[in-house]
């Protein structure tokens, strides 16, 4: 079966719509987060994550959409909308720079979604004027570090900690 990825509203069982994500996804991302595998939660937070406190729900669903990207990726399945995956980005102090992370739902991953999220990712920074993208990758996370270097990143070891490795493309106005 196809993928489609449809970055807007859409009612296609088929199609994953890809859409900023709004406070009212609060539901949406703990449950997400939720049904995550412990091996995927700890691979995205860095930690033994099991249950996300109602602080952090806000601050993933709360987003200044003028500075920062988040989107989320869902399907509805018999009339009840599922997150299958997040992407964002908070742009840094600089004013030239931001961080970027992904996490795609277990079934959800080596099938384009991921790709799909960073591409817009990558688009929308890139069309706001920012020079780099960058995100911290846990060292033992190698199927991370692949997509990564897939999508043109540059890997190399983290400067604060020899756990993780730093993942950072340079952005040009050309990607948008």
């Amino acid at each position: 079966m196809a993928t489609h990825f449809v970055d807007g509203a859409v009612s296609d069982a088929s199609i994953v719509r890809i859409r900023s994500i709004e406070v009212a996804d609060a539901m949406l991302i703990r449950e997400f987060v939720r049904s995550l595998s412990f091996r995927t939660r700890y691979l995205r937070f860095m930690s033994g994550v099991n249950e996300l406190s109602a602080q952090m729900v806000d601050r993933l669903t709360r987003v200044d959409h003028h500075r920062d990207a988040a989107l989320i990726g869902i399907v509805n399945t018999d009339g009840a909308d599922r997150c299958v995956g997040v992407a964002r980005y908070a742009a840094n102090a600089d004013g030239e720079s931001c961080e970027f992370a992904i996490v795609v739902a277990d079934e959800w991953q080596r099938r384009g979604l991921g790709s799909r999220l960073l591409t817009l990712l990558v688009n929308s920074a890139s069309s706001r004027g920012l020079k780099r993208i960058r995100g911290d990758i846990l060292a033992i996370n190698a199927p991370m570090t692949a997509f990564a270097k897939s999508h043109g990143f540059t890997v190399t070891r983290s400067p604060h900690d020899l756990t993780e490795l730093r993942a950072e493309l340079q952005l040009d106005c050309e990607r948008a």
